[in-house]
């Protein structure tokens, strides 16, 4: 995590609420939907024959899981190792687990929660309680992943910068309609729906570069194949369902037709976010079914998303893209695409755009290496596009240990945000027909290449100055990135 830089805010002034924490429970009164959704999860974890069946050589009963109630207290089900900061819980009910609790402040249940070394699944009590079978096996298998493939399931940081010009929202569009078509396509259409669908992907991907690419394998990795098995799990799980609690697990499979949502009606200028890979990496598990019904076994030992293993398969022999979209109305949809994204941009959006997509060159400046910083800048002259890109049109100073500094003073500087409004990534601005770059005591005469400082950088020029310790500067055709080190 990214330490929190100090606050420091011209004309603005920040108060500080305190809060009272409650003791740990080591004897808790369980409400109903907690009570109702421990007995589920009781009988979840008696359905290792339906696991195995989903997954290969994947046992839901050695799960463990953290369950999440609405007055902020977690309860430890089914954990080999329970962490010393939880308490076993004395109550009187019909649960036949040993149950622990702690304060949810102790307890790491945002992202992939590991207690001491093991994976575990969390569940929120208020929700899981209606789908609990779907949301416990999704939930589940998560940990499952987490313990096999543990680096495939870090998180990429992709901020801002992923392409939402009209030909990526159209290829995407039309991506999304092959593999709807794919799914449906009798036995002997589906290989040439299949490869059709490769070919506009890879085209895609192509065009956007490799770390866009990956961020949506790795979302399709992490987030689609749990999302599969939940789906899985709502059309299939009946059969297995009996023991003390069927008839609640029976009532709490949800309705089959979740992936439906990959395909929207109207697509919106927001598919991009990762609920749309979530449910394009579930889909395509489930043609992968039909299509390589093998597939998880090479994902399960290598570790790879559903469409990876598809590629493997399909490369040497697909049929044109061009040709596809063609088909489709490609140029079209992207002219009518174009007029719709340009109608919708904000002010703030346009004058981001204006500066990380002028036609000169540019300024850019990687602090996300940075430790703790202080900020100034006068809030009235920040224009907001979301919540990981922003304008600033005034005074904007950004100072870290060691004299290491940031200072734009009247001219805009567009700046990449990480995860709050203070966690400062990238600062971008114009370059200027004049300016002067002094690194390790000598001026750099910036022709195209990398080069490494190693004591010292000064970047100075009209209303911009930059002074670090070590870093990287990466110097080509649309201008200069500064990657500072310390």
């Amino acid at each position: 995590m990214c330490a929190q830089p100090s606050r420091v805010i011209m004309f603005l002034a920040v108060a500080a609420a305190l809060s009272t924490v409650a003791p740990r429970p080591a004897r808790a009164t369980l409400d109903e939907p907690t009570h109702d959704a421990l007995l589920k999860l009781e009988a979840v974890l008696e359905m290792a024959d339906l696991s195995d069946d989903l997954w290969p050589s994947w046992d839901i009963s050695e799960t463990p899981f953290v369950l999440l109630s609405r007055d902020s207290t977690c309860y430890l089900v089914n954990h080999p190792r329970p962490p010393v900061y939880f308490e076993r819980v004395r109550e009187d009910t019909d649960l036949r687990t040993h149950l622990y609790a702690a304060a949810a402040r102790d307890v790491p249940t945002a992202g992939d929660c590991v207690l001491e070394d093991v994976p575990t699944g969390v569940l929120e009590a208020w929700r899981a309680g209606g789908e609990m079978l779907p949301l416990a096996f999704e939930a589940g298998f998560r940990a499952h992943c987490s313990s096999l493939c543990e680096d495939r399931m870090a998180p990429i940081e992709l901020l801002s910068g992923y392409p939402v010009d009209a030909w990526n929202l159209v290829l995407a569009d039309i991506e999304c309609r092959l593999l709807h078509r794919a799914v449906n396509a009798p036995d002997d259409s589906l290989d040439i729906c299949v490869r059709e669908f490769a070919s506009v992907r890879r085209h895609r991907r192509l065009r956007m570069g490799g770390r866009y690419a990956e961020f949506e394998r790795r979302i399709e990795f992490t987030e689609g194949i749990p999302a599969y098995l939940a789906e899985r799990c709502r059309r299939e799980a009946g059969p297995y369902v009996g023991g003390r609690y069927g008839r609640r697990l029976r009532e709490s499979l949800g309705t089959p037709g979740a992936l439906d949502r990959c395909f929207p009606e109207s697509p919106g200028l927001d598919w991009y976010r990762a609920e749309r890979f979530r449910w394009t990496g579930a889909v395509i598990c489930s043609m992968m079914d039909r299509y390589l019904p093998d597939w998880k076994e090479v994902a399960r030992s290598d570790c790879v998303d559903a469409f990876e293993i598809l590629w493997r398969e399909v490369k040497g022999a697909l049929p044109l893209a061009s040709v596809v979209l063609e088909r489709y109305g490609y140029e079209d949809l992207v002219a009518s695409m174009t007029t719709t994204i340009e109608q919708s941009k904000s002010d703030a959006e346009r004058m981001f755009e204006s500066i990380v997509r002028t036609e000169g060159r540019t300024f850019s400046v990687a602090t996300h290496l940075l430790a703790s910083g202080e900020v100034r800048f006068d809030p009235t002259e920040v224009h907001k596009v979301d919540e990981h890109r922003e304008v600033n049109t005034g005074l904007f100073k950004v100072e870290y240990s060691g004299g290491t500094h940031v200072y734009v003073t009247g001219i805009p500087v567009a700046i990449v945000l990480g995860d709050d409004e203070f966690d400062y990534r990238t600062l971008v601005v114009e370059l200027p027909e004049e300016y002067s770059i002094v690194m390790d005591g000598v001026e750099l005469d910036a022709t195209d290449g990398v080069y490494e400082f190693m004591r010292s950088l000064e970047v100075t020029a009209p209303g911009f100055e930059v002074v670090a310790a070590s870093g990287t500067i990466m110097v080509g055709e649309r201008g200069a990135t500064f990657v500072l080190h310390r």
